[in-house]
């Protein structure tokens, strides 16, 4: 925690929330202090994973779920950083593989009706899920 104590300005609406470093300002339930550590309760915090491409360039993604269609299992992200040719409402989605049941791998999709469908099911996913 900071030295300096100060109202967590994430939303959460505890009095007690402190944010760990003096320059975290959240705001719309967004982190943008850009301390990976950061436990002022936001709640994408928790949800920010690394990617790394082929090249090695490692990449910051917010997760936003995993769902099943057709027998495979698809995971969607959006940018949680910077992205040359990707907005920040942008939805990435993945098929995730098991190579070996140890590590998993997640492979682009290439078929334009692959990727309509299950961009179409995630959405409905969240839409079930705002509904509850």
């Amino acid at each position: 925690m900071c030295d300096k104590e100060k109202k967590c300005t994430c939303g959460c609406e505890d009095e007690g929330c402190n944010c760990e470093h003096e320059d975290c300002k959240c705001e719309n339930g967004e982190c943008e202090c850009g301390h990976e550590d950061c436990d002022c309760g936001c709640e994408f915090g928790e949800d920010i994973v690394e990617l790394t491409t082929d090249d090695g360039k490692k990449l910051k993604f917010y997760f936003i779920g995993t769902i099943e269609y057709n027998g495979k299992s698809y995971c969607a992200f959006e940018p949680a950083e910077e992205i040359e040719g990707l907005t920040e409402d942008d939805m990435v989605i993945f098929e995730l593989s098991d190579d070996d049941g140890e590590e998993s791998s997640l492979l682009p999709i290439e078929d334009e009706a692959l990727l309509d469908a299950v961009y179409a099911e995630f959405e409905k996913a969240m839409e079930e899920e705002d509904e509850e």
